[in-house]
């Protein structure tokens, strides 16, 4: 059963830019017309009382506030009179019923039943597509009802296009009817996507079948009336979208050059035929059909000469330009890949010539995608001279430092796939130098950190060689105080938007180093990322929009400052970012997400409370934490953040509790709502973190109370959820470094029961963990050298390991 209701998908043309923009019609009349589709609608009503042009209208594409402006007069119609079914067919075909699929599926069927008994095909074949996503069944059951519903709406859109009277009343003229049969069958295809998208079947014959009907009512319509563009823009959306079709290109190249025969100057008909060349031309190269493909690429060249008494090539001219070269260089990649960088490099330097070096008319990023691909090839062939003389031959032409940069890192992609570290590296590196010599705007700095990220995955990978240190140096060199100074000349909202791009990505930098363990570089990206946040807040106009990153930012540089134990600046920022979230949530004091990092933002100001020795004020912050979670869990008992947010402010009480019994009440308090959670989700949802966390508080409890046997019990739980949310992520090193502190604990408590095989066993487990986190990190981890010693002991006392135990001590000793 699919997991909610998807309807209102609107036709929407895609690479071909087109688009069904009807305007209003002119009055109806009865007679046959060759003119704008519209212009034919009729004044004619379905027996069921729907008018043609309501049908028309409705299955028409229509942006958002069209469909909200339609939407709220049905609901108020429904809400008068509930047994207004045409009004229900239409809400739901506009989005807006938003019922439990049972309902609509009783309405779909009530509908249908009417629509059967006059004879009205136009509803009946709109109910049936509608019905597709009610389906309650999987299998080959769901498979036999799509397929009989797809075969009778197929039978209505046949009658619909007959014309026939129904009902007792006029039919549509011929043009509605194909119209209204061509666009039912056309909708019926994407509501059939969004119906089977939870099932892995294939649907291709249904689709073929209403993508024909489609197909044959839009070609009927432009016979009819051939010299007529309004009928183009239909059948090419259809053909090109009929994978089933092994010649549809042939077709779609045929009907784009009637189009532009009738329409020469049409933007849309000229762009509709450039990329009916390019793909047939792309076509014919996979098939390698060389020959064929070069035609194509001469026709597209014939199509990129700039008007008579241009100077410059229009935006359809560059793309037929980039496609034309594109397709030639990769007919002559399979043998000749040098010809071929040959073959893009003056295509750039063509295109650079006939926009005048405006981005806007033609970037020429399909050329350097394409030489980047046909380096890629050499690089698997192990032909590395080959691929630096194509990267060289591209990076001659290419002036600006963001196009260098996105090709060198597509290829640097490339060579790290292959293993290459080194040759990604250097790329990478390259990138970064020269994006950094040159002025900010909002795509260097975007390739500048991409690059900057790419560099640092590789270089985590051997810490001992890759300078951490320096690599945040230079992300904090890049966005230096002299440097955004040069950003004071540009329009407000443009500099503010730049400015928060680069504070997006100085986060993620700063994420990642957490994600890998290594604390100290976190502080300067963090502090840099707060210092360009800060000042945009300012703005009254923004502030709420910009105040929820900052209060992030706050929350990430409070945990740097912690893990470097610098407190009370740690306090600084956590005091900070809860006054934002008090800010945000009185704005809105019942809604979710204000809720709930208010309470995670609560929890974690009493945890730096107590780690300044502020006692008092870390439990008015848990207490007032607490509070907001009971809220939090009343008002969304439904949503895994509320037992989230509830289960970590009950931990953080038991951190904070004196007593042993007060410390158990509240970790326990926190270990049943994780259970509730877990009872509520299923155990494939539920995310196994907070299990871990509040079992292992347990755990200790017992561990240090010296009752082992409730410790373990507890332990072996909080290894259990922790080993599953590993499972998900398995290089997570918060969780690897969560995992060797449980398995500390289960050694301390088998070796408090006696057990010292078993507590060998766990301790050498622990030491393995521990030793592959400090390869990950260039350096010892907490806790290593203990570690060794804990299974020195354990060894010493148990005979004779003598060899063993040297061994250990030379590790320690290297530490």
């Amino acid at each position: 059963m699919r997991s909610g209701w998807r309807v209102g998908v609107w036709l929407v043309l895609g690479s071909f830019g087109l688009g069904l923009a009807f305007v209003s019609p002119p009055p109806a009349v009865a007679a046959p017309c060759p003119g704008e589709p519209t212009a034919c609608a009729t004044t004619d009503r379905t027996p069921l009382g729907l008018s043609y042009q309501t049908a028309l209208a409705i299955l028409q594409d229509m942006d958002k506030k069209d469909r909200q402006a339609r939407i709220e007069p049905l609901r108020k119609t429904l809400e008068a009179n509930p047994a207004d079914d045409l009004a229900r067919l239409e809400l739901i075909m506009l989005g807006g019923d938003d019922r439990k699929q049972a309902a609509i599926a009783a309405s779909l069927a009530d509908l249908l039943a009417k629509a059967g008994k006059v004879a009205d095909p136009v509803v009946a074949a709109l109910a049936r597509l509608l019905s597709i996503p009610t389906i309650d069944a999987e299998g080959e059951e769901a498979d036999a009802r799509i397929a009989a519903l797809v075969e009778a709406a197929l039978a209505d859109i046949k009658a619909v296009r007959s014309g026939a009277a129904r009902g007792g009343q006029a039919g549509p003229t011929r043009d509605d009817a194909d119209l209204l049969a061509g666009l039912i069958a056309r909708r019926a295809v994407f509501d059939l996507d969004e119906a089977i998208e939870d099932y892995d079947r294939d649907v291709g014959k249904a689709q073929a079948a209403l993508l024909q009907a489609s197909i044959e009512a839009f070609s009927a319509r432009l016979e009819r009336a051939p010299r007529d563009p309004a009928r183009f823009p239909l059948l090419v959306e259809v053909l090109r979208d009929n994978y089933y079709d092994a010649g549809r290109y042939d077709r779609l190249v045929e009907i784009c050059r009637r189009w532009t025969g009738v329409a020469p100057a049409d933007p849309k008909a000229r762009r509709s035929l450039v990329s009916a060349l390019a793909a047939r031309a792309d076509e014919r190269n996979l098939a390698d059909k060389t020959a064929s493909a070069l035609a194509d690429a001469e026709a597209l060249a014939v199509l990129a000469r700039p008007a008579a008494g241009s100077a410059r090539l229009d935006a359809i001219e560059s793309e037929a330009l980039v496609a034309s070269h594109r397709v030639r260089a990769v007919a002559q990649g399979k043998t000749e890949p040098v010809r071929a960088a040959a073959t893009l490099a003056e295509g750039l330097q063509q295109l650079h010539a006939g926009t005048q070096g405006d981005p806007a008319q033609g970037s020429g990023d399909d050329l350097i995608l394409a030489a980047a691909m046909l380096a890629g090839e050499r690089i698997d062939k192990q032909d590395a001279a080959t691929a630096e003389a194509i990267e060289t031959k591209l990076l001659s032409v290419l002036a600006e430092p963001e196009r260098r940069a996105q090709l060198r890192d597509m290829i640097a992609a490339r060579y790290q796939t292959k293993g290459e570290v080194e040759a990604a590296m250097r790329r990478y590196r390259q990138s970064m130098a020269e994006l950094a010599g040159v002025p900010l705007d909002g795509e260097k700095s975007w390739r500048f950190f991409a690059a900057a990220r790419n560099l640092f995955e590789l270089g985590r990978r051997d810490a001992r060689r890759f300078d951490t240190d320096a690599h945040a140096r230079a992300l904090i060199d890049y966005v230096a105080e002299p440097r955004l100074r040069t950003l004071e000349g540009l329009d407000g909202k443009e500099r503010a938007r730049l400015l928060l791009q680069i504070a997006a990505a100085l986060h993620t930098l700063a994420k990642r180093l957490e994600e890998a363990g290594i604390e100290a570089p976190r502080i300067g990206l963090l502090e840099r990322e707060v210092a360009l946040r800060e000042p945009l807040a300012r703005d009254p106009a923004e502030r709420a929009d910009r105040l929820d990153g900052l209060a992030n930012a706050y929350r990430d540089l409070s945990d740097a400052f912690d893990a470097a134990n610098r407190e009370k600046e740690a306090l600084d920022q956590a005091r900070k970012r809860v006054a934002i979230r008090r800010e945000l949530k009185e704005k809105n004091p019942l809604g979710f997400d204000e809720l709930s990092d208010t309470v995670w933002a609560l929890r974690d100001l009493g945890d730096e409370q107590r780690h300044v020795g502020d006692d008092k004020g870390a439990q008015a912050s848990y207490q007032e934490g607490a509070q907001v979670g009971a809220t939090l869990l009343e008002r969304f008992p439904d949503r895994g953040g509320s037992y989230e947010a509830m289960s970590a402010i009950q931990v953080a009480m038991g951190h904070a509790a004196r007593s042993t019994m007060m410390k158990l009440i509240h970790y326990k308090r926190a270990q049943a709502t994780n259970l509730a959670h877990l009872d509520k989700l299923g155990d494939k949802k539920f995310d196994q973190d907070f299990l871990a966390v509040s079992s292992i508080n347990i755990g200790d409890t017992y561990l240090e109370a010296g009752k082992y046997q409730a410790a373990l019990t507890h332990l072996g739980q909080a290894l259990e959820a922790s080993d599953k949310s590993l499972a998900e992520d398995p290089e997570n090193n918060s969780l690897l470094r969560r995992r060797a502190r449980i398995l500390d604990k289960i050694a301390r408590a088998e070796q408090g029961l006696d057990r010292t095989e078993p507590a060998i066993a766990t301790r050498r487990r622990q030491i393995e963990l521990l030793e592959k986190l400090a390869r990950l990190r260039g350096a010892a981890v907490e806790n290593q050298a203990d570690a060794y010693e804990a299974l020195i002991g354990l060894l010493s006392r148990s005979g004779d390991h003598a060899d063993e135990i040297a061994e250990i001590r030379r590790k320690v000793a290297a530490l």
